[in-house]
């Protein structure tokens, strides 16, 4: 087996160029399929760790079902403070805080910019809304009970909205009132980049007195997060006087989110590994048409080789092995290419994003991969070989290039 190996190895030197276009065609759908299969399972893997730190113990309540019978009702479906207080007594849950969110135009001296506003609790209620919301303050202070006129910014919304950048002590003018930054943040969870107002003033701003647009309830510890999300079904059901199956609400955990993130991304990953696959599809032709030109340009040497006794499988094996050589470098160089790009898409998404994300780069992705250019290659081969196998060895010595 290692003469094989190495007489396929100094066939492929003596025709470099041709070798090495036919590997960069290989190289190409390999890269592709790696990079993109490497990315996605990165960016699953950030968002999966995002979401399990934020709301692996909690259920998400928003207006607005699922069901038809829900669906002429919507429009009309609300979360209100009743609604609130009746999550809160529901078996299971530890503690409920209710949202409020919306976009407003926010001016900073003579200019004007599209702000997301989301009302947050302070008090007691604030430890969930600021867990829920993954905030961390990075500048200045939280808001308090009495900060009807203080504000917090997100750390992005302070650069690129305004020619003077925002800061501690700006001022925003909202509908004809200012606001005093008192805190800059960092969020990654349910409040949205941007301003952040104590929950009286952001109902009163946004025209929501009565509503919430998200109710977040904390599950206590020794019950399943599914077992009380039904909990909290049956008592909004109960409440509003609706039936299974017309809730004007959904409700969800932070698996049900992972798993719709999945099957969205699932979908994407298909179709864009397709596209690598129909790449890899071109570099298999590639190499089909090098290893048939091979084997017409060394037709007499066949025929020597079956004249001093070689089998019709000794010669398929010296064509196939040839050939999967070439796919076997072309994967690796392609997966060095692959991680290569995923790694560097990674960092500008980190850095664009603000998710901290690391490519899926698996052992067994990697080994996978070079396996593969490995089969397609030699799958590409076959016919070249076969052709090669079953040349007559009179006719293969009297062949005239």
């Amino acid at each position: 087996m290692f003469d094989y190996f190495r007489l396929a190895v100094r066939n492929i030197s003596h025709r470099k160029k041709r070798s090495w276009l036919t590997i960069i065609g290989t190289m190409v759908g390999i890269l592709a399929i790696v990079s993109l299969l490497s990315i996605g399972q990165g960016l699953e893997n950030s968002v999966q760790g995002e979401l399990q730190e934020l709301g692996g113990n909690k259920v998400f309540i928003s207006p607005g079902g699922n069901s038809l019978s829900s669906r002429f009702t919507s429009s009309t479906a609300k979360l209100t403070d009743e609604s609130l207080r009746t999550i809160e007594n529901t078996r299971g849950v530890d503690e409920a805080v209710g949202l409020v969110s919306s976009s407003i135009i926010a001016s900073y001296g003579d200019e004007s910019s599209y702000f997301s506003v989301t009302g947050l609790p302070t008090g007691t209620s604030a430890g969930l809304a600021k867990e829920a919301s993954g905030l961390e303050v990075v500048e200045g202070r939280y808001l308090r009970d009495n900060d009807r006129y203080s504000i917090l910014v997100s750390q992005s919304a302070t650069e690129n909205r305004f020619e003077d950048e925002l800061h501690l002590r700006s001022k925003l003018s909202i509908n004809g009132t200012d606001y005093r930054v008192v805190g800059i943040v960092e969020t990654s969870g349910t409040a949205s980049s941007g301003i952040i107002m104590q929950m009286e003033t952001a109902r009163k701003v946004l025209d929501k007195e009565d509503t919430y647009d998200q109710i977040i309830a904390r599950v206590d510890p020794g019950y399943q997060p599914a077992e009380v999300e039904e909990n909290i079904r049956a008592s909004l059901r109960q409440n509003r006087g609706l039936r299974k199956g017309e809730e004007d609400f959904t409700t969800r955990t932070a698996a049900d989110i992972i798993s719709s993130f999945q099957s969205q991304l699932a979908l994407i990953r298909g179709f864009l590994v397709g596209l690598g696959a129909i790449s890899l599809l071109v570099g298999g032709v590639g190499i089909m048409n090098t290893m048939y030109t091979s084997v017409t340009e060394r037709t007499q040497e066949v025929g020597v080789m079956k004249a001093v006794g070689a089998t019709n499988w000794q010669i398929l094996r010296i064509f196939l092995i040839e050939s999967g050589i070439i796919g076997l470098v072309g994967g690796f160089f392609g997966v060095v290419a692959g991680l290569g790009i995923s790694f560097a898409a990674s960092e500008i998404i980190s850095q664009q994003v603000g998710l901290e994300m690391t490519p899926g780069a698996s052992p067994q992705m990697i080994l996978g991969a070079m396996a593969f250019a490995f089969v397609i290659g030699t799958l590409s081969g076959f016919l070249p070989a076969r052709k090669a196998a079953k040349m007559n060895p009179v006719d293969a010595l009297r062949y005239d290039k």
